[in-house]
């Protein structure tokens, strides 16, 4: 599971910086209805909070999904293999 997870985990947080520099160069009347938590006052659409990166990418990539589904298998196996070490030592 390993071989899956970590690369696609990597090849679609890469993506999000694709996203930033897709949202980065659009007009601001383009760029700002997509905003929920940036405020609306920003001076330029490259001042995106990247909750709402994520968000769109939520919206716009289904692989988007797999890339979270991977992040937490990374860190619930993680979370798992520490604690099934501290519980060793104890």
């Amino acid at each position: 599971m390993w071989a899956v997870s970590i690369p696609v985990f990597l090849i679609s947080y890469i993506g999000s910086f694709f996203i930033t520099s897709k949202i980065s160069i659009l007009p601001q009347e383009e760029c700002k209805p997509r905003f929920i938590f940036t405020p609306q006052d920003v001076s330029y659409c490259s001042d995106i909070y990247p909750i709402d990166i994520f968000l769109i990418s939520l919206k716009t990539q289904p692989l988007a999904y797999v890339c979270v589904a991977s992040g937490l298998y990374i860190v619930g196996f993680m979370s798992y293999f520490i604690y099934q070490k501290v519980k060793k030592k104890n």
